[in-house]
């Protein structure tokens, strides 16, 4: 059976990540920014995208939003989106990067990590 092609195009090379240990809940907070543009559009848009993961219940809490263009007012005005096929590309993007590595290891949920961040800690 072939699987149907993703409508979904995140551009990668725009992916912004931070994330913090969230120690009283043994969680992580992780904040996103990306461009994304469905199949057969030629702009993309951007999004920020708020998620909490835990060691043991994965996707815990989410927030997506995005960009809107000619709001006016003094600056960038965020509107809410349920694009929950974002959060999960990112998450996963997420999961494999170095920034995890470091704040999973914080957390204790990985021994001894070996991972050192590099001065740019938003770089995945």
């Amino acid at each position: 059976m072939v699987e149907p092609e993703p409508s979904l195009v995140i551009l990668w090379d725009t992916l912004k990540l931070s994330a913090e240990p969230l120690r009283a809940r043994s969680d992580i907070l992780v904040v996103a920014q990306v461009m994304v543009r469905d199949r057969g559009q030629k702009g993309a848009d951007q999004y920020r995208i708020n998620f909490e993961i835990n060691r043991q219940h994965g996707l815990v809490s989410q927030d997506t939003e995005l960009l809107v263009s000619g709001a006016g007012g003094d600056g960038p005005l965020w509107r809410y989106s349920g694009r929950r096929d974002v959060v999960v590309a990112i998450k996963d993007r997420f999961l494999k990067t170095q920034l995890y590595s470091h704040v999973a290891g914080q957390l204790g949920w990985i021994r001894n990590p070996s991972v050192e961040l590099i001065h740019a800690p938003l770089d995945p």
